[in-house]
């Protein structure tokens, strides 16, 4: 009887334990992800600690090589972005059909705002699937809806060394400056966003509506550059209509 009620004692001891700590790390792994997502955000909007710039970046960094200081990017995204829920006109709910937007009444968009407190900017999340499995982003469009500002890769199980290689700063710089003039044209064929072997210039210097392919990884840039064709063609009339009533 001592030895069944010792094991009890041990078992309700272990047991209290763990649950202390399972709370204590869920509360720094939600804290994790959210200084993750900010610091997505805040490079997607082409925003970076004081005194640093993308150009400091080496061509194979990430996100995470950032030097965003813990306490200050949670801060510079409260202070810089403002989340909005924008409505979905039903004008467009026959084209959400067989989209990741089915059924959806409004999407949740982040506001970029300059020093005048006017909107410059406008942050969207991304989806569309890559080699092994789903892709998730988050991409930047001006205000005048005409090019992006920016994009960063949220999720990817891509194989290390080719594909997911889209995290680094060299693949994500192209679509700096990207030219989306094309979703507004009618072109026959022709997709608004295109992908290159080869770009002899990023898009920073001369603004066009080409990214540069991942070598050796055809599917995984085909799939971002689908992610990119599909999810704007939706977004962009929905921001089009938000805009137009003000």
């Amino acid at each position: 009887m001592k030895t069944i009620k010792f094991m009890v004692i041990v078992s309700v001891v272990f047991i209290t334990v763990l649950a202390t700590i399972n709370e204590v790390t869920k509360a720094r792994i939600e804290r994790n992800f959210e200084i993750e997502q900010a610091r997505s955000m805040l490079y997607a909007f082409n925003i970076f600690p004081e005194g640093y710039s993308e150009e400091q970046m080496a061509s194979t960094n990430m996100t995470a090589d950032i030097p965003w200081k813990e306490g200050e990017v949670l801060k510079a995204l409260e202070a810089r972005l403002a989340k909005v829920t924008v409505p979905i006109p039903a004008s467009l709910q026959e084209e959400l059909k067989g989209t990741f937007l089915e059924g959806q009444a409004s999407v949740e968009v982040y506001e970029g705002k300059d020093e005048q407190g006017k909107v410059s900017a406008y942050g969207l999340s991304l989806y569309g699937k890559g080699l092994w499995g789903t892709i998730e982003g988050f991409g930047v469009l001006s205000a005048d809806l005409k090019t992006m500002i920016g994009i960063d890769f949220t999720k990817q199980v891509e194989t290390p060394g080719l594909g997911a290689r889209i995290i680094e700063k060299e693949y994500k710089y192209f679509f700096r400056n990207l030219n989306l003039s094309g979703f507004s044209e009618v072109n026959a064929g022709q997709k608004p966003v295109v992908m290159v072997k080869d770009k002899e210039q990023t898009n920073v210097e001369n603004s066009t509506n080409s990214v540069e392919a991942i070598t050796g990884a055809t599917q995984t840039s085909q799939g971002v550059l689908n992610m990119i064709n599909d999810n704007l063609a939706l977004y962009l009339k929905i921001l089009q209509a938000y805009k137009e009533q003000g």
